[in-house]
């Protein structure tokens, strides 16, 4: 059950990643991080996350992931935790990760 969780979530970001993609926005980094079986802290990091303020980037990534994002998703992200770039993300599994530069082509 909680696998087919962390699928369908990851599956379900897909949206909210290609908006941001065309908006020149692209992630370097994002993993959803468990917090309950059914809720997740989705984690990001960006060279364009650096050159604004924390509120002003999690306002934004939340605005997007709201015009995007289905709302059984959106139940599912309980926060946005915004990660500097010198700043390591760490991922719990593999199957975690939306967008990572070690984790290339990954398949959950």
């Amino acid at each position: 059950m909680y696998r087919r969780k962390v699928l369908a979530t990851k599956e379900g970001l897909q949206p909210f990643l290609s908006q941001l993609e065309e908006l020149n926005k692209s992630l370097h980094a994002a993993n959803i991080k468990p917090l309950l079986p059914s809720t997740f802290i989705l984690e990001v990091q960006a060279n364009w996350i650096d050159e604004m303020s924390m509120l002003e980037a999690i306002k934004f990534l939340h605005a997007t992931l709201r015009e995007c994002t289905d709302k059984s998703i959106l139940k599912s992200i309980f926060a946005i935790r915004v990660v500097k770039m010198k700043n390591d993300i760490e991922f719990d599994k593999p199957y975690h990760a939306l967008v990572s530069p070690r984790i290339e082509n990954f398949a959950a």
